[in-house]
């Protein structure tokens, strides 16, 4: 991208499933953004788009297009290596959808295409983009050292047949505690504790322990054998923080540690926002200040071991 940066950032996105057409609606919001080309082999795609995109089936000519700033990647994690490095190569900002990639051995080329160049890399765990979270982050400040962290997330489907419940579900929660508690984290366990063939697919219940960065315990439950939830606890010695996106109150303060997420707490204030909106906001700042955002990718690698070494551990 030249020096001056465009009044608006032209924007392409490969894949345009379920998550996908959120990226469309997303960026069709934005006033400093324009969504240009879309890489999809599905002919329903032309009527979802804007009259100046165009639909590719071949997502490396859009990263060739020299009309194109940025890329999104929305596309099933086992093509997001190829694609990542080819845009980085290419000079393109990336947006990536959760997870990096799934597997250890593909990190070092993507870590070393993305260092012959400044543009920005961005993974999109998307509850770190919740103005929840980002509120909880601020107000942990306040009360010391964590004593423990402790998570659950569920529903019953979608369930996929191209990624495990592990590599689909886990990235959020391991981001989420990671960025909480920046620094080495170790796999204390991993279990399957339930398991169901669905079709094609396989439905599950996962147990993960970690240990963080100045000694808190992370313990993880993820399952899509439940309904759907979503809540994550940062205990501290006499308080605990509750940041829940599926309840009425996203963010709850507990006078006393160790509070369950059904007890009664108080609500405290959150920014208005959609995390996806957030995310592609950031993504178009980062493009425009040519920010190449060194610690999104870091802590996307990160992720991506963590969940390798969980893959590792008593069949998770």
């Amino acid at each position: 991208m030249n020096a001056r940066s465009p009044a608006v950032i032209r924007l392409a996105l490969i894949g345009a499933g379920r998550w996908g057409r959120n990226y469309i609606r997303t960026i069709a919001s934005l006033d400093d953004a324009a969504l240009l080309g879309v890489a999809s082999r599905n002919p329903e795609t032309a009527s979802l788009v804007p009259p100046e995109c165009s639909v590719v089936g071949d997502w490396r000519r859009l990263i060739e297009s020299a009309e194109i700033d940025g890329i999104i990647v929305a596309s099933p994690p086992a093509s997001h290596a190829e694609i990542l490095i080819a845009a980085a190569e290419a000079g393109k900002s990336v947006l990536v959808e959760k997870p990096l990639v799934t597997a250890q051995s593909q990190l070092p080329a993507i870590v070393t295409a993305s260092a012959r160049t400044s543009t920005t890399i961005m993974v999109e765990h998307t509850h770190l983009f919740h103005p929840a979270f980002r509120a909880l982050k601020a107000e942990a400040e306040k009360y010391g050292p964590l004593r423990a962290i402790r998570s659950s997330a569920g529903a019953r489907g979608p369930y996929r047949d191209d990624v495990s419940v592990l590599w689909d579900w886990a990235p959020h929660d391991v981001a989420l505690g990671l960025d909480l508690a920046p620094g080495p984290a170790e796999v204390l366990d991993a279990l399957v504790v339930a398991r169901l063939a669905i079709g094609k697919a396989v439905a599950e219940r996962l147990h993960l322990r970690l240990k963080l960065a100045g000694g808190a315990e992370y313990r993880i439950v993820l399952s899509t054998l439940d309904d759907r939830h979503r809540w994550f606890a940062a205990d501290f010695n006499d308080c605990t923080l509750i940041y829940s996106d599926q309840a009425a109150h996203p963010l709850r303060f507990f006078r006393h540690s160790g509070a369950r997420v059904d007890e009664d707490g108080e609500a405290l204030p959150v920014k208005p926002g959609l995390p996806l909106t957030v995310a592609v906001r950031e993504f178009v700042s980062a493009i425009r200040a040519c920010d190449p955002r060194r610690d999104s990718l870091a802590l996307g690698c990160q992720v991506v071991d963590i969940i390798a070494r969980c893959e590792e551990m008593n069949g998770a």
